[in-house]
């Protein structure tokens, strides 16, 4: 009977033991995933990542603290067309590429090589 009383006693411990450490595993993923999920809106970052050719491009437009929102550069055609929407581009804290926010600037660079070359500039609309 006290040998009965031991095993179950064990066993309650383990089974103890293995919930507390799934506990604080849990906690420990939690605490790391809100640290991921934290994204400015508007991040110098996103220029930072563009390719070298397009980044100078955008620099040269506006070289001091610019910078952009989600979807300011779009990647189309397997990444051989770069398209930047400057209605997600801030200089200087200003949105300065818009008209009347009826049409906002769009650059459109081109693959070519291992570089990228400017290939048109126009004006469409922010939802396009």
């Amino acid at each position: 009977m006290a040998q009965q009383k031991s095993r179950v006693c064990a066993i309650a411990m383990i089974a103890i033991s293995i919930l507390f450490a799934l506990a604080c595993a849990q906690s420990s993923a939690l605490a790391l995933g809100s640290a991921v999920i934290h994204d400015d809106p508007w991040d110098a970052t996103r220029i930072d990542h563009l390719p070298p050719d397009v980044r100078r491009a955008v620099l040269r437009l506006c070289p001091e603290r610019p910078t952009a929102a989600h979807y300011f550069a779009t990647y189309l055609n397997n990444s051989t067309i770069v398209r930047l929407h400057f209605e997600y581009f801030s200089c200087e804290g200003e949105v300065r590429f818009c008209r009347y926010a009826t049409s906002c600037l769009r650059e459109e660079f081109v693959s070519w090589g291992s570089r990228y070359r400017f290939l048109r500039s126009y004006y469409g609309r922010p939802d396009d």
